[in-house]
């Protein structure tokens, strides 16, 4: 293990003891720190983190890819909101006391992050004439920049350069429906779906045989 590898590991670790869910799989903790990490920098995932989502989580690196090359602040805006929500629930509930709230918040809010990037990576494969079964099962993104970073097994770090494997069960996330606002489809370049309705992502089981894979949950149901 690399020194840039095991301080990839370590934050994601941190990120799970800080959100109070020291029992998941690191790949929660990685996911919300590269959510984080995009946010803070205002730009697409990178290196370890790369390399991670391309892996681990094509979906949701579509998505942050989509919002990073919009060149539009208010994608950044309308993203901060999907957190903000489930923050105020968190905080009016008290039902996830921890050290960080915020970072509980983005994990709450990855169903929806992938189900977005979901129909980004949908609506990318209807336009190169490939069917939604195959696009789901090769998982190719077409968001990126075309240059430079290089991701897991020495592809480029652009997505949509070649096909990205099913996401792996360490990071199962919950099947939901998203409806866009507005904002979203107008900066997500989505406005031109005849429904609101966003397609689910993930996959039926939110959980793997040890509980380590839990997805996240909207507060106040139970698992």
């Amino acid at each position: 293990m690399t020194t840039g590898q095991y301080i990839f590991a370590a934050n994601a670790r941190r990120t799970l003891r800080n959100i109070g869910m020291a029992h998941l799989d690191p790949a929660h903790g990685a996911a919300v720190d590269a959510v984080r990490w995009c946010m803070a920098v205002r730009g697409r995932p990178t290196h370890h983190r790369l390399a991670f989502l391309e892996s681990e989580a094509p979906a949701l690196l579509a998505y942050l890819e989509r919002v990073a090359n919009s060149g539009d602040s208010a994608s950044w805006r309308t993203m901060e909101e999907r957190i903000r929500v489930y923050a105020e629930v968190l905080r009016d509930s008290q039902e996830h006391p921890c050290a960080r709230p915020w970072l509980a918040a983005i994990w709450h809010t990855l169903p929806e992050f992938a189900a977005i990037g979901q129909t980004v990576l949908d609506r990318a494969a209807e336009q190169r004439g490939v069917s939604p079964e195959v696009a789901s099962a090769l998982m190719p993104s077409d968001e990126g920049s075309g240059e430079g970073e290089k991701g897991s097994g020495g592809n480029s770090g652009a997505s949509g350069t070649a096909a990205k494997p099913r996401p792996s069960s360490r990071l199962a996330l919950p099947m939901i429906t998203v409806t866009l606002t507005e904002q979203e489809k107008k900066v997500l370049d989505l406005a031109e779906d005849e429904t609101d309705d966003v397609a689910p992502a993930g996959t039926p089981d939110a959980s793997n045989e040890n509980n380590n894979g839990a997805g996240p949950k909207p507060p106040g149901v139970k698992p």
